[in-house]
């Protein structure tokens, strides 16, 4: 297999780090094209990085749906939507390596890749250099949140690696310990005036506790005192409130209770769980909307979610009413996928905190569909954007909509809106199924 060096822009001949050239091949047509990279995993464990990581990297890049596998019997596959020469890959690698493999400070591929209070960060193995790595890119996002490295830095190949030196730091460490404490015993020893100081001090505690369980016990006594009048009180105050509520028994209604039925409804009301077209979620939307517009239509992801969230425990409603309540706020009646990919970071912390299943997170667009007809226009696009930016997978979406699911309001509407995506799902999913067993 040809090699490399890392990165393939130097052209060091003596370079002591390499790695395999890119090995790439174009499968399907038409719609259904993808790029198949043959040897990634052989390439990213050369860079000391996971295969998903670097595969994750050319989807970015090339915004384009991109997908690695490592199945029993089928062995490891990457594809990335769309054909793609080889030279772009190579470029596109190298990419990654200037800004998540090679050290900012001697330049070499010797960084251990860690996530640190939410953070991408990095530290030089050869020169010391630590700091953090860039963290504005979509992949710093996605290391995080799916796939976060290993504390010691690639997997168990860098524990492996650091093992001998852990051992020989525990030791290290025994030793000191050891040491101490052997010093701290001489010290004691010959120290006459802190044991006396000890002695002291113990003497002054047990006198402490000693006054303190007196003064217990003579409260106790007292108690025991009161305990028969307690008692007596306790016994004509039940009595009384017995009599009261037999005399309360016995008193004639008046009316025909009408107004205790109406206000008794009202409260079960108000306990019950709130439903989708409820007029009080309609108020929570109201609310929602203008706390977004105290912010200028930009809060944080944290605030959105905090004031959403604080609704749900005062109003009482489920994780999938309150997808559709985020949805209405963030988007109002202009929903498309342009604003998918915009407030993505809003719905991915909706359906991850709980995690929300497929099926209930696809009944929240389906029910703004039924609340908003005219977002029929723009719902494939929508899907597509939501698929596109990983927040909905392929066989979850195609499942649900194969369903028969009359029950769910908005989905006939839906499911004929998004026709033309489902489509295209099944064909490229067929696609797909055909270019394997070829």
């Amino acid at each position: 297999m040809a090699m490399v060096n890392i990165p393939s822009t130097c052209t060091d001949p003596s370079y002591r780090y390499k790695m395999p050239r890119l090995v790439t091949k174009i499968e399907g047509r038409g719609n259904g094209t993808k790029t198949s990279v043959c040897n990634m995993g052989d390439v990213a464990r050369a860079v000391k990085r996971r295969p998903e990581e670097t595969t994750k990297w050319f989807g970015y890049e090339l915004g384009a749906s991109s997908k690695y596998t490592n199945k029993e019997g089928e062995g490891e596959r990457c594809l990335i939507n769309g054909g793609h020469n080889t030279d772009v890959f190579q470029a596109l690698l190298d990419k990654f390596i200037e800004k998540y493999v090679l050290c900012e400070n001697c330049k070499l591929p010797e960084i251990d890749m860690m996530v640190k209070k939410g953070l991408v960060a990095g530290k030089c193995k050869a020169c010391g250099w630590a700091g953090e790595l860039d963290n504005a890119h979509k992949l710093a996002a996605h290391i995080v949140m799916k796939n976060p490295p290993d504390a010691g830095g690639f997997g168990e190949e860098g524990n492996k690696l650091d093992k001998k030196a852990r051992q020989a730091a525990r030791a290290a460490k025994s030793q000191k310990k050891a040491k101490e404490a052997k010093d701290s015993d001489e010290e004691d020893g010959s120290d006459d005036d802190k044991e006396n100081q000890k002695k002291v001090v113990k003497k002054e505690k047990r006198e402490k506790s000693e006054k303190k369980e007196k003064k217990q016990k003579a409260s106790d006594e007292e108690s025991d005192e009161d305990a028969p009048k307690k008692k007596n009180t306790y016994k004509a105050e039940q009595k009384k409130k017995k009599e009261k509520q037999e005399k309360t028994e016995r008193k004639p209604k008046k009316g025909n209770g009408s107004g205790s039925d109406d206000a008794a409804k009202r409260e079960e009301d108000d306990q019950a769980e709130l439903t989708w077209d409820d007029e009080r979620t309609k108020d929570v939307i109201g609310v929602m909307m203008d706390f977004v517009d105290s912010k200028q239509g930009k809060p944080s992801v944290a605030d959105f979610f905090e004031e959403i969230r604080m609704q749900q425990i005062a109003k009482v409603f489920d994780h999938k009413v309150r997808l559709y309540v985020g949805l209405e706020a963030l988007f109002g009646d202009a929903m498309n996928a342009k604003q998918i990919v915009a407030k993505k970071a809003y719905i991915n912390k909706l359906l991850s905190t709980p995690a929300l299943e497929p099926p209930d997170a696809l009944w929240a667009f389906n029910v703004y569909v039924e609340a908003h007809p005219e977002a029929t226009k723009s719902f494939a696009l929508v899907l597509k954007a939501l698929y596109d930016e990983d927040i909905l997978e392929e066989k979850p979406l195609l499942a649900y909509y194969e369903a028969c699911r009359t029950e769910v309001p908005g989905f006939e509407a839906a499911k004929k809106a998004a026709g033309p995506f489902l489509q295209w799902l099944q064909t490229a999913e067929s696609e797909d199924s055909d270019s394997d067993s070829d």
